[in-house]
């Protein structure tokens, strides 16, 4: 019962610890930043509820011999936010014909984005930006939320407080402080070392399994940042990849944006969900063994676990490269399609990013491996890994009805 407070008191704290991080953090990055804290900005979309569809119309346009037909609609729109909200306008709409991909047109009743411009004589002319997807995008939240919950229980709960944790320190905390100006390479691994820390103490515990794992994943996402700032200067890549980054280049204009830096803190991100994944399955496999079989030597187990790390690393680093080939896959449809040759594909910084990226977390997922089984190897001796079959903190112990008696035929295996 003891042990039970103290795991339940060292989880509160890590919760609490958690946290204060993410105020702190957040305070100081929104601080005099222009762009966070509650600064004034001007907001051009709005929400809008449409209430009418008018019948297409054909619209033809003449201009010094350039001729153009198409169809219009207009729409009557209730704005539902902004300084106008309560009022109706009229928004002209022009229906796309293609038949290479599917139109949604707007329809009565369906919520909306509008957005506005001002034309000669301050008259404001309304337009639709686009349809509002976010009620679907929270419901399919709110769903893998519940599945977690419903599947996992307490470790589904306690991977949902982590979730939540994580997604705070991102936007809360690491992308105010890159607009602010702050070093982010530094700020990456302070987030990366907190996410880790902060998830594998949430949802496993604070034991010698999770050490283990917090250790080989900060060891293996710190070698993937490590290749990617020496093979930036290597081939000499600027970090303008596409004419987004020019906009990020200049978003606060008194400390514009390393985007070299915004490329290590990507790659970093994107690999240190799968580390960490490896290194869990690492830690907990070998804890495994350590408990069936206390009596193995170190060289007994760490060659265990680089045999079980053998299996999982094959299709861990699958994962990052098909995932990081299907962001860019429009890139390379594009270019092959105007029959550029592999070799001068390869070449352009945009497409030797996405390698770089790939190669990079895929050797960290690889140096994941040992390191982990360095560490387990290291730890078990200061640390009791039967203690790592404890109930969590937040699960209820069982009745003492429930034990086995001694000298059942599971104790004797």
């Amino acid at each position: 019962m003891l042990g039970d407070k103290k795991e339940l008191l060292r989880y509160s704290i890590l919760i609490v610890c958690s946290v204060v991080f993410l105020v702190i953090g957040y305070f100081l990055t929104t601080t005099d930043n222009p762009f966070f804290a509650g600064n004034t900005r001007a907001e051009t979309y709005y929400r809008a509820k449409v209430l009418e569809v008018s019948e297409p119309q054909r619209v033809v346009e003449d201009y010094e011999g350039w001729h153009r037909e198409y169809d219009q609609v207009t729409l009557e729109v209730l704005l539902l936010e902004g300084a106008m909200e309560g009022e109706t306008v009229s928004i002209p709409v022009e229906l796309e014909q293609n038949l290479s991909y599917t139109t949604y047109p707007y329809q009565v009743g369906e919520k909306i984005l509008v957005t506005f411009d001002f034309g000669p004589g301050d008259t404001i002319y309304w337009y639709a930006a686009d349809h509002l997807r976010e009620q679907y995008l929270l419901g399919m939240v709110a769903v893998f939320l519940l599945l977690l919950i419903g599947f996992g229980r307490i470790k589904g709960l306690n991977t949902v407080i982590s979730l939540i944790l994580t997604v705070g320190a991102i936007f809360l905390v690491m992308i105010p402080g890159i607009i602010k100006g702050y070093n982010i390479y530094w700020l990456t691994l302070i987030i990366s070392s907190f996410v880790v820390i902060m998830t594998l103490g949430i949802v496993i515990g604070l034991n010698s399994k999770s050490i283990s794992a917090a250790a080989g994943c900060i060891c293996g996402v710190g070698l993937a940042g490590l290749i990617t700032v020496v093979m930036q200067n290597a081939m000499k890549i600027t970090g303008l990849i596409d004419e987004d980054s020019s906009f990020v280049l200049y978003i606060n204009p008194n400390h514009p944006i390393d985007l070299k830096g915004v490329i290590f803190a990507a790659i970093v991100i994107g690999a240190l969900g799968a580390t960490m994944d490896v290194a869990m399955s690492i830690a907990s496999s070998l804890d495994e063994l350590l408990l069936h079989r206390p009596d193995l030597t170190n060289r007994e187990l760490i060659a265990s676990g680089l045999n079980i790390g053998r299996d999982i690393m094959g299709t861990m680093a699958n994962t990052l490269i098909l995932a990081y080939v299907g962001s860019s896959l429009h890139v390379i449809l594009l270019m092959l399609a105007y029959n550029q040759s592999v070799g001068t594909i390869i070449n352009r910084e945009q497409v030797a990013v996405e390698v770089l990226q790939s190669i990079a977390g895929s050797i960290g997922i690889l140096f994941t491996v040992p390191a982990t089984t360095m560490v387990t190897a290291a730890v078990r001796g200061r640390f009791s890994f039967t203690a790592n079959r404890a109930i969590h903190p937040l699960e209820l112990p069982k009745e003492a009805a429930e034990e086995k008696p001694a000298d059942s035929p599971e104790d004797r295996i």
